[in-house]
């Protein structure tokens, strides 16, 4: 009988995320080589059709015949699936196990503490949801994947008994060949990129305040500002929505590009001319693994986490909350932005690498 590994595989139904692109990579490179396992992702929604690479032979989708809201899938639904599906060992990918623990070996992903490091950022029924059952989660889990450093460190301090139960697997990133001639949309000849969703832990309205007064000081700059992302929830998701998609502020050389495709979102890295991160916390942040990747310079907040990842040779650490200080950032990127020095080492930075730490210990 083939070894059964059951996935929570709920990240792969909302298109393109950071959740669901670690998980889509890691996936590319195990399931191919481990055809002598049978792979089982549980969902309580349909997978999105961007994702349908990922059902190779020896996979099977396990998905609910109709949406149920995430807590109640994951503690009284999941477990029933697991059990009558054999699995022998399953891999939570979203911060949460269910409440009881289970009897067969569990490892769960962990991004951050934001319900403790920056709760004012979370919508209040993920806070409560988090703050109840992450403890729990850290309890039962066998393994614990940090996503950098700095997660690992907030886990230990809030958990020190978990201490030897966490591994730090930071994600890769892969250079993604484009084709212009299928791009829908038109870049601006000279632009500043950021992406992600509209929350308010992603501070993007403040971004957009900061290029305004930038450009209010100085109005003959050509450069735009492209957003790339989705809507979200709270301020950021309605206000800043609705803001975005108003004229004058486009005219202001501002551009929200909702959802983009792989082919969109890999071209404007290509081109843009250096890329903001202006998040109030991260659990890690690929973005600037892949503005990096295409040689970009980053402005980014002025985190721990960002400083695993970043140069102090090339890049800047700005306050998050300084509108001034970002307005600033974009004067100093307004001239002619040179390309990163040293170069990015790209093979420390691998899917590979990330693939084979979760391999290491899901097929104990």
């Amino acid at each position: 009988m083939k070894t059964k590994i059951g996935i929570d595989a709920r990240p792969l139904a909302y298109g393109i995320t950071g959740n669901s692109r670690y998980l889509a990579e890691v996936l590319k490179v195990i399931i191919p080589k481990h055809k002598d396992k049978e792979f089982y992702f549980f969902s309580n929604k349909p997978i999105h059709v961007v994702f349908n690479d990922l059902l190779y032979p020896n996979v099977h989708l396990v998905v609910e015949p109709k949406s149920i809201p995430g807590p109640l899938y994951l503690n009284f639904i999941l477990p029933k699936r697991l059990k009558q599906n054999q699995i022998e060992v399953i891999w939570g990918t979203i911060q949460m196990l269910p409440f009881f623990k289970l009897p067969i070996p569990s490892y769960v992903n962990y991004h951050d503490l934001n319900f403790i490091s920056a709760p004012e950022t979370m919508a209040k029924w993920n806070y409560w949801q988090h703050k109840f059952l992450s403890p729990i989660t850290l309890k039962n889990a066998d393994i614990i994947f940090c996503l950098s450093k700095n997660t690992k460190e907030e886990i230990m301090q809030f958990r020190p008994n978990c201490k030897d139960k966490c591994i730090v697997v930071y994600p890769g990133v892969t250079k993604i060949k484009t084709n212009r001639s299928k791009l829908n949309i038109k870049f601006p000849k000279d632009f500043f990129l950021t992406v992600g969703t509209l929350e308010p832990r992603k501070n993007i309205n403040r971004l957009v305040d900061a290029f305004i007064q930038f450009k209010t000081k100085y109005p003959k700059d050509k450069n735009s500002l492209l957003i790339m992302g989705r809507k979200g929830w709270g301020e950021e998701g309605d206000l800043l929505y609705q803001k975005l998609n108003d004229p004058e502020i486009r005219a202001k050389g501002i551009q929200f590009i909702e959802k983009p495709d792989e082919n969109t979102l890999a071209s404007a890295f290509q081109s843009c001319k250096a890329f903001f991160f202006p998040s109030l916390h991260e659990g890690f942040g690929l973005p600037l693994l892949e503005a990096m990747l295409e040689g970009k310079r980053c402005v980014a907040s002025d985190i721990p986490v960002f400083k695993e990842i970043l140069s102090d040779q090339c890049d800047l650490y700005i306050p998050s909350k300084d509108t001034n200080a970002w307005a600033n950032a974009f004067r100093i990127m307004s001239g002619n932005t040179k390309e990163r020095t040293p170069k990015f080492p790209t093979k420390k930075w691998t899917w590979q690498e990330t693939a084979k730490k979760i391999e290491e210990v899901l097929f104990l």
